[in-house]
């Protein structure tokens, strides 16, 4: 059985042009950046700060295979497979074995809402597919909230051994982590904004793009020496972020900050928004108060 994935798992945010097409040239310049921020493992085409629900399927291939060649085992890399249609779900999942990924990353599917069975279903069907560890995915600005008892349901499935619960729900992150993480199921992973009360709770890491994983590793690695006045200080800089100037989400801001960072990842695919000027500066103003570096 592979090492476990834990510590801070790092989408690698997707470029494109200023057409809206993908930059297949410069996904190596992206996957570099992740790396320089520092983490522990990266995805490829999963997430919704990667605008994984804006892609074709063709798309998602060339992100994976580019992001595999470029990490060159360097970190453990995953791969989204998540899609409305289930046979698009497994041939993703069977390029990202050919490919060589360490494992499968899968949001519930998106645009018509399945029900909570129909959930369980997909992740069991997933599973029949791939011998490839898979992470459940809740992600519920991109699809369903997945109720608990759901998760807890998918995380009993042979295969499944991560689950990341994308809320600020400490009622709800809680219940996860006793009933999946300490009852032995999966490994649990959270959102940034909770990543000091996750590891102190027994929780596996997070999942959150460059660069906010600049901090995220100091928090980590402050927690894992023993230094929790240090991890407690670092934890309040996501209290600033993103800045009260930023009127976009976090895609756009991800985006933003990347391009600040010295590496063009283009825009948002069109129709969505990019960070405004007065967004543009306070990003800035913040990548410099925690040391991002430039590239």
């Amino acid at each position: 059985m592979p090492e476990p994935i834990t510590g801070i798992v790092a989408p690698v945010v997707t470029p494109m042009t200023e057409y809206g097409t993908l930059a297949t040239d410069r996904i190596e310049d992206s996957v570099e950046f992740t790396l320089e921020c520092g983490c522990h493992a990266v995805v490829a085409a999963g997430t919704g700060v990667q605008e994984t629900s804006t892609l074709a399927p063709e798309e998602r291939k060339t992100l994976v295979s580019e992001t595999v060649a470029a990490v060159d085992g360097r970190v453990p890399v995953l791969a989204g497979v998540s899609y409305p249609a289930q046979p698009v779900v497994s041939e993703l999942a069977a390029h990202a074995e050919s490919e060589g990924v360490d494992a499968v990353l899968a949001m519930p599917p998106w645009g018509v809402t399945p029900s909570q069975d129909a959930i369980v279903r997909y992740y069991e069907d997933i599973a029949a597919e791939t011998d490839l560890p898979i992470l459940v995915y809740n992600n519920p600005s991109v699809t369903v909230d997945m109720a608990k008892e759901t998760m807890l349901a998918v995380a009993r499935i042979d295969g499944v051994r991560y689950v990341k619960e994308s809320s600020r729900d400490w009622q709800k992150l809680g219940w996860l982590l006793e009933r999946i993480h300490h009852d032995g199921h999966a490994e649990v992973l959270s959102t940034m904004d909770v990543l000091l009360p996750t590891l102190q709770t027994g929780g596996t890491g997070i999942i959150t793009p460059a660069p906010l994983t600049v901090p995220s590793m100091e928090i980590y690695e402050a927690f894992e020496g023993g230094d929790i006045e240090r991890a407690v200080d670092v934890q309040r800089t996501f209290g600033a972020f993103p800045p009260a100037e930023v009127d976009t989400g976090l895609i756009g801001v991800c985006k933003a900050a990347t391009r600040l960072a010295g590496v063009d990842v283009g825009p948002p695919r069109r129709p969505y928004d990019d960070v405004g000027d007065a967004g543009l500066e306070a990003i800035d103003e913040w990548l410099t108060d925690v040391g991002v570096p430039r590239m």
